[in-house]
């Protein structure tokens, strides 16, 4: 597995992954409020995670295919972490997670994790900073990452 940096020519396949997994991982777990919400916010704002200056964004490549995304906004708000469903439990997270947070000094990094990934963020070592949390239907979790 390779890791590098996401470039505009990627767009469209990093989209396609954000969506596949989207689907089967998180969309469930919302209203249709949310539903809705997810894709016509969440989805168009990948292509924020090109502007080098504010994001760090990084794809997974595994065989010629793309199978992990991540994103981490001015060194310190993870923005973004996406693995294929096929590859999920085998440490494509966790490897992307270790190479992005490599690119900051921060002393802390906060996320809103979707429900269904705070059991790996509490096992990478991230805290729960409040209560899960509802905006237009989108449910999610605070977390923090202490780093020493």
């Amino acid at each position: 597995m390779k890791i590098s940096r996401v470039t505009r020519e990627d767009l469209e396949e990093v989209e396609g992954l954000v969506l596949s997994v989207s689907e089967q991982d998180v969309l469930p777990h919302f209203n249709e409020e949310g539903k809705s919400e997810f894709l016509s916010r969440v989805l168009p704002d990948i292509e924020k995670t090109l502007n080098r200056v504010n994001f760090y964004s990084v794809k997974l490549v595994s065989d010629g295919k793309l199978v992990g995304f991540s994103a981490l906004r001015d060194g310190n708000y993870l923005t973004h972490l996406f693995v294929a469903k096929g590859i999920q439990g085998q440490g494509a997270g966790r490897l992307l997670l270790d190479h992005v947070l490599a690119q900051t000094f921060e002393k802390e990094i906060s996320l809103r994790s979707s429900v269904n990934a705070k059991a790996f963020y509490l096992a990478y070592g991230f805290n729960v900073e409040g209560v899960e949390s509802e905006f237009n239907g989108i449910r999610f979790v605070p977390m923090q990452l202490l780093r020493g």
